[in-house]
């Protein structure tokens, strides 16, 4: 029986890492879910990965606390009309979070690959023109670039979720590598060779490197542009904070010492500096923003009318007939351009307890990420999908991504990656480590034949 039961837990992580790339690479293909159609095969899709999750034995015993399955139950249990929109996101929440930190590190590097593939048919559609027949018959965005997207606002918020994730495994991979136990007893970077030192620039690690700076060339200049105002700020916010984050953490142990910190801020402010012109002359004024404020304020009376039990999941359109601005003519409102706006107007004091739980959980997890010690490679794309989710938590106070299934789901898979305990990994494998030698110690030693050349004494007469 011992010996089936790891393959069964072997197979069941195989099926949740495949089913969960099938999703991910599925979520943006049609209007990022944003269709009927498609948003009802990523829910059966969604449903099949819930199903053998908890049908198959967790390949990570416990990996969520009590506190994480009360907060997932009240938000599924909100309104039956919210349990299918939410099915994908939380299908991959609970898929990935019973993988270990290898398999979420491929999972990233598959989340990248998609990002990047959005942002070059980005960047074709907007050299190609408005007429161009890679826009797949999207006239909405002839201007700029909308991928596989509707809105271009919604793809800047899939590529600004990205550009910290590939500035995150680009600083890891940069002159990454152990350091050797000689040049730690001779004064640590000081007692290093120069052939130790240009060692650590092997050809593959130099071929990473160029792999992830390219793909976030890619994933910026994508953003860059959709045109949009809200993400081509969040991606300079997004520089300047991985860039305080990462800039002494090089590699894990910054091997450039100093002169490496500075150069790596000046890259970054760099950038920064590059960007701000291209947000003053480049982006396009939302058509809706003049208008943003009015929405605002008829949905937060809105939200005095029906608070604190909100008005119930889908009934914004209804209910913002009612509050339309007098001033506002010939507009429908289908969306707060705020989501924290819009849960409190439909789900009341409900919404402003989950967000409030959520941002607690997320402040804990920057305790447990910003720890003393090495840094390696998923740790820094744990703190990469950290920026990543306040950069979204940022942009869905003015528009309304979180509601484009897309997005969800790559939101989601991004909080797996950011409140993973690697941790409990290492201390699983170093307590089953230790019962393996306390098992093989307290075995008695067998008694071994002596040989007849050495059964006789020599000295004797």
């Amino acid at each position: 029986m011992s010996d089936i039961k790891p393959n069964r837990v072997a197979d069941s992580g195989t099926v949740l890492f495949y089913g969960l790339i099938a999703l991910l690479v599925f979520a943006p293909l049609f209007r990022a879910g944003n269709r009927p159609l498609s948003l009802l095969v990523m829910e059966l899709a969604a449903l099949a990965l819930l199903v053998w999750r908890f049908w198959s034995p967790p390949t990570v015993e416990q990996p969520l606390s009590r506190s994480g399955w009360i907060f997932l139950a009240l938000l599924f249990l909100l309104t039956e009309s919210a349990w299918l929109a939410l099915l994908p996101p939380l299908a991959v929440f609970l898929a990935a979070i019973h993988l270990t930190s290898q398999p979420l590190l491929r999972l990233v590097l598959v989340f990248l690959g998609i990002a990047t593939a959005e942002a070059l048919l980005g960047l074709i559609q907007y050299g190609d023109g408005s007429d161009s027949v890679f826009r797949l018959g999207n006239t909405l965005m002839g201007d700029s670039a909308s991928g596989t997207y509707i809105n271009r606002n919604h793809l800047a918020g899939l590529l600004e979720m990205a550009l910290p994730m590939g500035l995150a495994l680009l600083a890891a991979t940069v002159g990454h590598g152990r350091p050797s136990h000689a040049s730690g007893s001779r004064g640590g970077r000081r007692g290093r060779t120069f052939r130790q030192w240009l060692a650590r620039f092997s050809v593959a690690r130099l071929n990473q490197a160029a792999l992830f700076g390219a793909a976030t060339i890619a994933i910026l200049l994508g953003l860059i542009f959709t045109r949009s105002r809200a993400g081509v700020s969040l991606a300079m916010l997004g520089i300047l904070l991985c860039t305080l984050t990462f800039s002494y953490r090089l590699g894990g142990r910054n091997v450039y010492g100093l002169m490496g910190t500075f150069t790596a801020v000046g890259v970054g402010l760099a950038g920064l500096i590059g960007l701000a012109p291209v947000w003053s002359r480049f982006t396009l004024q939302d058509p809706i923003e003049d208008g943003r404020w009015k929405i605002f304020d008829a949905t937060t009376q809105a939200i005095g009318e029906f608070f604190p039990l909100g008005s119930g999941a889908g009934t914004f359109v209804d209910v913002m007939r009612r509050f339309h601005p007098a001033d506002f003519p010939g507009v429908t409102i289908n969306r707060a351009h705020n989501d924290y706006l819009e849960w409190l107007l439909e789900f009341g004091l409900m919404a402003a307890v989950l967000v409030v739980v959520w941002l607690l959980f997320y402040v804990r997890q920057w305790g447990r990420v910003w720890k003393q010690g090495e840094w390696t490679p998923f740790r820094f794309a744990q703190a990469g999908a950290g920026i990543a989710l306040f950069l979204m938590m940022l942009h869905t106070l003015v528009d309304f991504n979180l509601r484009i299934p897309a997005n969800a789901v790559f939101a989601a898979f991004l909080a797996t990656v950011f409140l993973h305990h690697p941790l409990d990994e290492e201390r699983r494998r170093s307590s089953r480590g230790r019962e393996t030698v306390g098992e093989s110690e307290s075995k008695p030693l067998s008694e071994q034949p002596i040989p007849p050349e050495n059964q006789a004494n020599p000295f004797a007469e």
